[in-house]
């Protein structure tokens, strides 16, 4: 049986960016994941190995950076690009219960 998959709103400075947190029932470990700059976060790849991930006993949470939700093709300088990763970081902390990130 998957995983419910939960959607999430993450606060990156002034903007919020999407994103798909996914818990099984005792977590071993969280992994944040971002996607690269030819897709988001619902790119089939992507999606496909949280959801394995998650089978076998790891959380997930994966995000957008702002520029995809922007709906821009040009990747985010890094300083707005750090932001967003610290920001995912923090909301999957939130979310952990204990477990490493």
């Amino acid at each position: 049986m998957p995983i419910p998959e939960s959607p999430v709103a993450i606060a990156v400075g002034d903007a919020l960016v999407s994103g798909v947190y996914a818990r099984p029932a005792q977590p071993f470990a969280t992994l944040v994941l971002a996607h690269g700059a030819g897709a988001g976060m619902d790119h089939p790849f992507l999606a496909g190995f949280t959801r394995a991930l998650n089978d076998d006993g790891v959380a997930t949470l994966r995000f957008n950076f702002p520029y995809r939700e922007a709906g821009k093709k040009f990747p985010d300088r890094p300083p707005a690009a750090i932001a967003a990763w610290r920001a995912a970081i923090a909301a999957a902390a939130a979310r952990a219960d204990g477990e490493p990130l």
